[in-house]
């Protein structure tokens, strides 16, 4: 009996695992306004999720833009030495942590490159493939938007 308990517990703290580190790797969101989409590659270090952009399905300035063309840079940023980098490269959400008793990813960040704000976010799995993301301008959620995410395989 205590050999079935210990192989149960070890097979659900592998599991709890495994669903933690399902973020891993590259993810699409929604389309934004203007029918933008960014390509977020997350990663893990010092046990904390990033998630930096890996892409932008518009990655340039569209006709009729001052900068047409160009590649985006991150111009809404509040700090004036940030407005000059490029978008692809940049930590969009940031900080969290895994709560593996709600299975979620939580205390995290997300930054808005349309109007340089950054927001409260908690990430959860709708399935394997399909991320809930939910920023917020509150810490406990309850004002905010949420998007859902689709696994890029």
């Amino acid at each position: 009996m205590n050999k079935l308990i210990f192989i149960l517990s070890l097979l659900l703290s592998t599991l709890s695992f495994s669903t933690e580190n399902e973020i891993l790797g590259k993810w699409i969101t929604e389309k934004a306004k203007n029918g933008n989409q960014i390509i977020v590659e997350f990663y893990k270090e010092n046990n904390l999720y990033f998630g930096k952009i890996e892409q932008l399905t518009i990655p340039l300035y569209e006709k009729g833009h001052q900068f047409e063309g160009k590649e985006k840079l991150d111009f809404a940023n509040p700090d004036n030495n940030l407005k000059n980098r490029p978008l692809v490269g940049i930590n969009f959400v940031s900080n969290f942590t895994y709560n593996s008793d709600k299975n979620i990813f939580q205390d995290g960040f997300i930054y808005n490159p349309e109007n340089g704000k950054t927001y409260y976010c908690s990430i959860s799995f709708k399935d394997t493939n399909t991320l809930l993301v939910k920023g917020s301008i509150d810490k406990s959620g309850f004002i905010g938007s949420k998007q859902t995410w689709k696994r890029i395989k």
